[in-house]
This record gives structure tokens, C-alpha cells and sequence, in this order.
């Protein structure tokens, strides 16, 4: 490896071209627990909450259906039904998911939304975990 590639390393290129991507990136476990996000996904979280990953993509999205049970994201009738989950529990299996649509119902603005997105999931294993990486596209419109 050049002496290059090693000073990109050590200053945290990989963070940087995550941080890059236009689109929310997500790393997330089996259940949609989002563990680590880039900087477009960031700006999803509400102001004060950005640092707090550990919650479900759901509640983080603001999904309507978090709001149908206590448990939030996942304890809603509805939820077994969402593409999302769908998507990250085959990724979670081994398959990898590209643009597969999904429509979820959000609140913005305090109104409910119908949004179409395009979810693409890939699965890796870090540190003997085996997480998804989750990329949505949609929400930047």
C-alpha cells in the first residue's frame, strides 16, 4: 500500500466517502436498530436527537405506524407488512436487496405522507456482527 493510501486510512477515509454519499445511508441490524448513519441521514433525525442512532429507522423516519404501538418501529400490526423491513430481514439473510420500491406513510410537517422510495440493502459482517448496510433513495425530494 503507498504512503498515500495509509494517510487516507489513518485520517478516516472510509468515514469521509461515507459521509459523501448524497443519499441516507444507514447501518442497521436485523431489527432496523440503526447503528451508525452518514451525513444525509443525519439530517433526517430531529434537532437534538442526531446522535441518538440507537433507535429504529422508523421512528427516525417518523413513520405513522411508530405511533400505533409503544414499542414503535416493528410493534405495529402494519410493520409486517413494510418494504423496508422487508428488505433489510432478506439482506439479513444473506440476499442483497438493489432499488426494490416500498412506500411507507410518514409525518411531515405534521401530516401524514405517502412517500415512494427505493431501498437497497447490503448485507457484511463487521466484528463478528452482521449488520446491513441500508441506502434509501426518496427522501431527498
Amino acid at each position: 500500500m503507498s504512503r498515500l493510501a495509509v494517510q487516507f486510512l489513518d485520517q478516516g477515509l472510509h468515514r469521509v466517502l461515507f459521509d459523501a454519499m448524497p443519499l441516507p445511508a444507514f447501518v442497521v441490524d436485523k431489527d432496523v436498530n440503526v447503528l451508525e448513519c452518514n451525513a444525509a441521514a443525519a439530517r433526517l433525525f430531529e434537532p437534538g436527537k442526531r446522535t441518538n442512532k440507537q433507535r429504529r429507522a422508523g421512528d427516525i423516519l417518523h413513520c405513522l405506524h411508530t405511533t400505533e404501538s409503544p414499542k414503535g418501529c416493528g410493534g405495529a400490526s402494519a410493520c409486517s407488512d413494510c418494504g423496508l423491513r422487508a428488505a433489510v430481514r432478506a439482506a439479513s439473510r444473506g440476499r442483497s436487496v438493489t432499488r426494490q420500491w416500498a412506500e411507507m406513510e410518514l409525518i411531515q410537517r405534521g401530516r401524514p405522507v405517502k412517500v415512494e422510495l427505493r431501498v437497497s440493502c447490503q448485507p457484511f459482517t463487521y466484528d463478528r456482527s452482521a449488520l446491513v448496510l441500508l441506502v434509501l433513495e426518496g427522501l431527498n425530494d
